[in-house]
Parts: C-alpha cells; structure tokens; sequence
C-alpha cells in the first residue's frame, strides 16, 4: 500500500520512485530472460538500418511475454498494487517494453507520451512502470522528469462523448531533475509527465523495462495492442485479467458503429451484397505513416472505406472492442454524429434505433453489434480520440 504522502508526492509530481522495489534475484530472472529473447523486434526510427549491438535503441516488445521468466514482472506483486492505486482502477498492460541503449547509443530530447495514434499512448488514464536493469547514471544516461509538467495538459469534453487533449506548454529547460533511478527500482510516471533521456556513453547497456498500464474503464482510442493467447496463457489465473485483448486470431476487419440522436439513438448499418445489414467498414490494413512496434490503430483503413460506403470524413473515431467476425476479429469504432452534417441519404444504407437492434429485429449478419452498442453507451468508460498516423504527423492536437 501506498502512504497519503506518495499519492500526493505522485499527484504534485507526476512520478514516484519506489526505491529497491525488484530484487535482485528477480532482476537477474529478467536477464536471463532477456538472453534468451534480444531485443529485435522494434522498428523504432535510429534502429531500422542498424545492425545490434551497434550504438542506438533497441526494443523488445510485442509478444515476448509468453517467456515466464519475462511475463512475471507485468505481474509483479510489487508492480500491480502501487499501479492499481494510482490509476485509481483495475490496470490493464497496454505494452510490455525491454528498452536496450547500447554504448555510443544517442539521447532523447524532452517529451511526454500522451499520443493519439498508438495503443500505447492513447488511453486517459495511463502510466509508465520503469524497472532499470542498470543504474541510469552519468555514463549510461540518466532519465530526466520534470516535476509537475504533467498538469500542463488542458483535458475538455467539447460536448462530445470522448475527451480532447489540448496541446501542452514544453517545461523550461531548467525544469528537469534526475531521479537517480538505480537497478531494481521502480519508477512510476504519470502519462502527461515530460521527461528525457541522455545518451549511453559507457562501456555497457542501458537496458530497463518500460511498461505501460492503463485503467480497465479508460482503454486506449485506437485500441489494445493484440496479444496472443500464449502471452495470455503465461500469466497466473489471479492477473490474466491485465490483457484488455488477447487472441490467435489477426484483426482482419475494422468498423463504425456511427451513431445519431432523434428520439432514440440511432446507428448505420450498411447493406451487404447479400443484403444483410453490418457496420460500415472494411478490410483492417496496419498504417505505416510513423514507423513503430505496436500495432493496433487501424483507423486509417477504416477513413478510407467509409469514405468509399458512405461518402463522409470523420475528424476522429474511439476504441469500441475487438469481435469476432468471420475468421478473424473485427475491431470496432465509434463516432456520435452531430447536428451539423447536411442532410442527405447515405447511400445503401439504414438508419435503426437501439431498440431494434436490442430487440434483434433486424437482419444483423455478425450479431455482435448490442454488445458494442452497450459498450459505446456505457457513461463508465473514459474515451479519448484516435487519428490516423497521417494525421499525427501534422497535428496530433486537432479536431
């Protein structure tokens, strides 16, 4: 349990170091897990045409968590409680980082990692749990914060049912601290947190785990990154719970529960060649606009085949859930239209209310799309706004 005086410390501060919090049998438990899984599987930008260990970063991530001797720190019994009271909800794992600067490796400059094209960045209620391997010192590079930087997020509704983000104000220069993170530690840090990096000018790796939490009811807009059920399966039964999704199935399809008020809320659904009703939407295709290792947004296919079956353009969709449909799952948006549109037919398609489709008196031809309703329905949940990573690139603050 945490004490009054660190929720408060991490509330001003937007961090809090939990000093000698893995021991070092469970450290050396990661490195031999580390051995046995190199941290290859990233695409960040300064490691694509770099051959390891030349100087740069290097990641592993995805689904290496199927490794127990990995898997076990996501569900540390000193990681989970501390996160969970933070939150301030039951944490669910948005992405399971090994980070590895090798010597010569460059720095970071300043930054927070709220960000509205990745699984990883786009929950409203996130934060980091860093576990050095190393200390972070002088030579291998030091993690800068800086205290309080979080609160310069501007959060607001817009009258719309996700939240929007504001940009932020960059903090001065001078603001950073060194929290002097040493191996075994943990540093827990608040999603709005601005923090840097120096580069490694040691001999040796700067290698630490960088995970990533959000509350169960704040799921990110462009959606959980899929694990597959061998990740699922490594966990205990008491913390399975952590994976928002997990499937061996590939996300094959993606749609829009597009929804009106009239007396009744009112969804889109599209005719079928078979003149069956489904979601509008099409086939899933991963973007590549900004080259990363955690997939997940396909918001970006989805633009396109609306504005092909339906002839609109919307600024923004938020995370529904992942269905099945077909072979593979279908990864569902939401977008509420309002009253500002003009008024014409969407071609092939029909409006019903949510009391048709409850009722299932429609020709529904998945069946899934009640329970995304609910889910898109549901005041419980706190959503945000997914782009596309085109999109991003000029202004990830818009609309």
């Amino acid at each position: 349990m945490l004490s009054k005086n660190q929720i408060s410390d991490y509330e001003r501060d937007g961090f809090l170091v939990l000093r000698q919090q893995i021991c070092e049998a469970d450290i050396q438990r990661l490195e031999r897990g580390l051995e046995r899984n190199p941290p290859l599987d990233g695409t960040l930008y300064d490691a694509t045409s770099l051959t390891y260990p030349e100087p740069g970063r290097y990641t592993l991530a995805n689904n290496c968590l199927k490794d127990p001797d990995l898997s076990f720190l996501a569900e540390h019994s000193s990681i989970i409680p501390p996160v969970t009271e933070l939150l301030g909800g039951e944490p669910r794992l948005t992405a399971f980082v090994i980070y590895d600067r090798t010597p010569g490796g460059s720095s970071i400059p300043g930054h927070n990692d709220y960000k509205r094209w990745r699984p990883v960045g786009s929950s409203m209620n996130w934060l980091f749990a860093i576990t050095p391997f190393t200390d972070f010192d002088s030579k291998t590079g030091p993690l800068f914060v800086a205290p309080g930087s979080h609160h310069l997020q501007r959060i607001t509704n817009n009258h719309e049912r996700p939240l929007a983000v504001a940009p932020p104000n960059a903090p001065p220069p001078s603001s950073y601290i060194d929290p002097i993170l040493k191996r075994g530690d943990l540093l827990l840090m608040n999603m709005h947190l601005w923090h840097k990096a120096s580069g490694n000018s040691s001999a040796t790796h700067r290698v630490g785990a960088f995970n990533k939490y959000c509350s169960s009811d704040a799921p990110p807009a462009t959606g959980y990154f899929l694990y597959d059920d061998d990740v699922h399966d490594a966990l205990s039964p008491e913390t399975k719970s952590l994976l928002g999704v997990h499937s061996d199935k590939q996300i094959k399809t993606t749609r829009l529960l597009l929804t009106r008020k009239r007396e009744d809320t009112e969804i889109l659904l599209y005719n079928d060649p078979y003149r069956q009703l489904i979601l509008p939407g099409g086939e899933a295709i991963p973007e590549t606009a900004i080259a990363d290792w955690d997939q997940g947004n396909f918001v970006a296919s989805l633009h396109a085949a609306i504005r092909s079956q339906l002839k609109i353009e919307v600024p923004w969709v938020s995370y529904i859930g992942d269905f099945i449909e077909a072979e593979g799952l279908c990864r569902v948006y939401g977008y509420d239209l309002n009253q500002l549109g003009f008024p014409v037919e969407y071609d092939n398609a029909v409006w019903k209310t949510t009391r048709e489709i409850k009722a299932k008196s429609t020709n529904l031809k998945w069946g899934y799309e009640p329970a995304a309703l609910d889910l898109w329905l549901d005041p419980s949940i706190t959503r945000g706004k997914a782009l596309t990573q085109a999109q991003c690139r000029t202004n990830q603050y818009a609309f």
